[in-house]
């Protein structure tokens, strides 16, 4: 099937607020067997899974939820997020669990999901994620919100560029290289709710309390969210396993070929690696 078949934004109406999602369906009776998506601060499935979403849907069925602004009027809470996402999928998907994969501040909103309803997970993978904001997150956070002030989008692109791209990764390109994704950088009121939100994240006693069988995915050179965030996900939960990909924040534009093995692997052979375990990087 080709990718444009697949990404087929839909819609449905949760408690008033228009959620858009996409759906690859079920064509080779695996009903069971559902990989739910959830992307990044500022992201959307087109922009964060553009890659992932239809290689994976070429193994089993995909869906992935596109958050929607609820309230322009106060700060945006994780849980409005949660409730975005559990809702969509028990509206698509009643009575069903489904593997959830949340990558960045998604990473955070399904770790929560985990938590506070196990009814809904059955395993759960977390790429780029954390458990608590510190003061590198903040110091990041604020050099972003004044440029955002500033009203310097070409400045804000760059240093955002700068924050989510790896060093090894950036050291191969020039600045022509990096201008099309930069440009396609946009900004807007709930992306800066969403920035705001990656202030005060604080998951600490619900990240205890999961127990599906979890992947934690943390990338060698990010910036973003360094390795100590994901190696604290990987002690907080009881049975996970951890494995690092040598690239920056933005894996699934860095090495998505690579991401996606250690999703599939993860999909098709959940047991392969017992509780507790740093599966070794493939070498090239």
């Amino acid at each position: 099937m080709l990718t444009q078949d697949l990404m087929i934004p839909r819609t449905t109406t949760i408690n008033d607020v228009e959620i858009t999602y996409y759906d690859s369906e079920d064509t080779r009776n695996h009903p069971d067997d559902v990989l739910v998506l959830i992307h990044g601060t500022s992201g959307s499935t087109a922009a964060h899974f553009g890659f992932l979403y239809p290689v994976l849907a070429a193994r089993q069925r995909v869906i992935s939820i596109d958050w929607a602004q609820v309230d322009p009027t106060r700060p945006l809470e994780t849980d409005d997020l949660v409730e975005q996402v559990t809702t969509t999928i028990r509206h698509l998907l009643p009575g069903q669990r489904v593997i959830l994969l949340g990558y960045s501040l998604g990473a955070v909103v399904a770790a929560k999901i985990a938590a506070d309803h196990p009814d809904l997970v059955d395993r759960l993978v977390l790429v780029a994620g954390w458990i608590r904001t510190d003061l590198q997150q903040i110091l990041r956070n604020d050099v972003w919100h004044a440029l955002r002030r500033a009203g310097d989008e070409q400045a804000l692109r760059e240093y955002s560029t700068f924050c989510a791209f790896g060093g090894p990764f950036l050291a191969t390109k020039t600045l022509s290289d990096m201008q099309p994704g930069m440009q396609a950088m946009t900004f807007d009121e709930f992306g800066d709710q969403q920035m705001e939100l990656n202030r005060r994240i604080d998951i600490t006693a619900e990240a205890e309390t999961i127990t599906a069988p979890t992947l934690v995915i943390s990338c060698t050179h990010d910036q973003m969210v360094p390795t100590r965030h994901q190696l604290a996900l990987f002690g907080a939960i009881e049975n996970s396993r951890y494995v690092e990909i040598p690239t920056g924040h933005a894996v699934v534009f860095e090495r998505p070929s690579e991401l996606s093995h250690h999703i599939q692997q993860f999909m098709d052979n959940p047991d392969q690696y017992d509780a507790g375990t740093i599966i070794p990087t493939p070498k090239p």
